[in-house]
């Protein structure tokens, strides 16, 4: 994945996006809508779909090939959408459910909010600045503690933010690796921000999670072009 710097961008729109509440207020949303600890406990035998509309049907989640939802862990309403998905064959305990992928845990998440004026990527710098930061952290913690997160990296790539990220916390589930992944961009004038997990028992490489991330992502831009 080539990387981008994060440079300045129009001040006009990130002034506007940040005194509206800006990154805190779209985290802060999202923090409610994920609670992703509990949301890993078991996918197995959870029956699932390859894709899921929410948002009143502004918004279609779809994975890579060989994940399905678990609409069982999913939520949606007038705040915004929660999407878990994992495996085809993890949740129907079945090898022929779908092709053979890395055991990642992807997440969904769709909140209303896009900026009005420009592109999403006209805000990344602001973004980026934010996450790095005390309340930053604090909003991508699962508990809420911004000691338990670091920002390992923060990369720009077209109208996509990928941001790799360490948090310690511990969850209520079962364990996920510290390290993953998450894509902020925005889709039919939403906020859609996308993760890759693994469980600490099948681990996977920081590689893998972001090819899984990319290829979510591409399906994700795809379906709702």
């Amino acid at each position: 994945m080539a990387r981008s710097p994060i440079r300045g961008a129009n001040p006009n729109v990130m002034s506007i996006w940040i005194s509206s509440g800006g990154p805190l207020r779209i985290w802060t949303a999202l923090a409610l809508l994920s609670t992703l600890p509990g949301c890993t406990a078991d996918m197995a035998g959870v029956a699932g779909s390859r894709a899921l509309s929410v948002s009143g049907g502004a918004v279609t989640v779809a994975g890579p090939a060989g994940y399905c939802v678990d609409k069982g862990a999913s939520k949606d309403g007038s705040a915004g959408a929660f999407v878990l998905l994992g495996t085809c064959a993890a949740m129907t305990r079945s090898t022929g459910a779908g092709p053979t992928v890395a055991p990642a845990i992807l997440t969904a998440s769709v909140i209303p909010g896009a900026p009005d004026e420009g592109p999403l990527s006209a805000v990344f710098p602001s973004t980026a600045r934010f996450f790095r930061s005390a309340p930053g952290r604090k909003a991508l913690s699962r508990n809420g503690r911004p000691e338990n997160v670091e920002v390992a990296d923060v990369i720009s790539k077209g109208e996509v933010l990928y941001i790799r990220l360490r948090d310690t916390s511990e969850s209520a589930g079962q364990s996920v690796e510290p390290e993953y992944w998450r894509a902020i961009l925005s889709l039919r004038g939403r906020i859609v921000t996308l993760s890759a997990l693994a469980l600490r028992d099948r681990p996977l490489t920081s590689s893998a999670k972001r090819k899984v991330l990319e290829a979510f992502v591409a399906r994700m831009q795809a379906t709702n072009t």
